[in-house]
């Protein structure tokens, strides 16, 4: 009787597993496009409005490798041309942070991180915008 329970806890185990596996199978075919898939062209950086949504809420760095805050939006004409980025910097938990806009000349997107050709210092004199 031991036997029998231990191969059905066994069978179980193991059936669960491959499930796991054969979901995050799935999930990984059914996922939108990295959000590296950008396009830089000789105007500047262009997104579609999915790609550009992949981006909010991504941490933001400061050229000398800091965290500095979390990007909120990104505005793109007509042609989907970034404008520019807002980003949250500063602040604890939302409290204390201030909403900053960043020219696409000082930043790039690269392996899904937002990367500011600004210092952690310099980001803290960047003028606040209204949120």
């Amino acid at each position: 009787m031991n036997k029998l329970l231990s191969a059905t806890a066994l069978a179980i185990v193991l059936g669960a597993t491959a499930a796991v596996a054969l979901a995050d199978t799935v999930a990984e075919k059914t996922s939108p496009p990295a959000a590296s898939s950008t396009t830089t062209t000789k105007d500047g950086l262009v997104l579609t409005e999915a790609q550009a949504q992949t981006w909010i809420k991504k941490t933001v760095y400061s050229s000398d490798g800091t965290s500095v805050g979390a990007v909120t939006a990104l505005k793109r004409d007509a042609n989907g041309k970034v404008s520019e980025l807002q980003a949250s910097v500063g602040g604890f938990l939302g409290i204390g942070e201030t909403h900053v806009r960043v020219m696409p000349d000082q930043f790039r997107l690269a392996n899904d991180r937002v990367v500011l050709s600004l210092t952690a210092e310099q980001v803290k004199t960047l003028p606040a915008i209204a949120k």
